[in-house]
């Protein structure tokens, strides 16, 4: 009789282990899931802030020096001219000391026709392979965490189809009585498209910086499918989320005024 309460105790005592080990687990499991949720959210986060720091810049940057052909928004607004619908890629490197998108670091990406396949990738039109980005080396800072492609590209869609006041500059309130200035002259389109990757993630470096292009032997996809030409194709964002790279892509439309000014009385 005493031998089989021994054993009873020994049975009960290996459950209990059990039970306390299973519970262990699942805290373990529930911790690390939390954790990686947590660290998701501040990644997402920190690839917003980076995402959007260059269209940032453009906001703060003088517009005189923006749009003149050495600046990649004026050489965008000159080239479409001659052939709409391309986008002009730049790696944005703050750690250099070269102009924020100086037109000589672009590249003009040409995008698929409208009937082509959506994984088809853009060609190169002009330029070399100082626009497109290299995950290895062009990162936004000395913690080399970040890659952030900039694409400028002029919208091709009519006025017609812009919501009815996307076009007012701000401070303009038609119904408070202010109206659009007497001497603007022109209004112009541009859309920038930033895409911010964390190239630490990649299974495949080497398969990421395809999604990009290396040159124009090897070009990558468009950043931009905002436009009815070009709707339904693989943008780059969409190829390295595909990889399970981390990346996060924000787009923003400006609209340039032209505004004629008499600073000196007619003789």
């Amino acid at each position: 009789m005493k031998s089989n309460q021994h054993g009873a105790t020994l049975i009960v005592t290996l459950m209990v282990v059990l039970v306390v080990t299973i519970i262990g687990v699942l805290a373990i499991r529930i911790a690390m899931t939390t954790l990686n949720i947590s660290t998701n959210a501040q990644l997402n986060q920190f690839l917003s802030q980076t995402a959007d720091t260059p269209i940032n810049q453009v906001y703060t940057s003088d517009l005189s020096t923006m749009v003149d052909l050495s600046g990649a928004i004026g050489y965008a607004l000159e080239d479409n001219k001659i052939e709409p619908g391309n986008e002009y890629i730049f790696c944005y490197r703050p750690t250099s000391s070269e102009k924020f998108g100086a037109s000589f670091n672009v590249t003009t990406l040409r995008p698929p026709v409208k009937n082509a396949a959506a994984n088809t990738k853009a060609t190169v039109a002009y330029g070399g392979a100082s626009g497109f980005c290299d995950l290895t080396k062009d990162f936004g800072s000395k913690r080399e965490a970040v890659v952030t492609q900039v694409a400028v590209k002029i919208p091709s869609g009519a006025l017609e189809d812009l919501p009815p006041g996307a076009m007012l500059a701000r401070g303009t309130t038609l119904s408070g009585g202010t109206i659009l200035p007497k001497n603007l002259v022109e209004q112009q389109r541009v859309r920038v498209t930033t895409t911010a990757i964390v190239p630490m993630y990649a299974n495949d470096v080497d398969a990421a910086q395809a999604c990009i292009g290396t040159d124009a032997t090897k070009p990558g996809y468009i950043n931009d499918n905002v436009d009815e030409d070009t709707k339904g194709k693989v943008t780059v964002a969409e190829c390295l989320a595909d990889l399970g790279v981390p990346v996060t892509s924000q787009v923003q439309e400006f609209n340039l005024q032209t505004l004629f000014e008499q600073i000196q009385a007619p003789d």
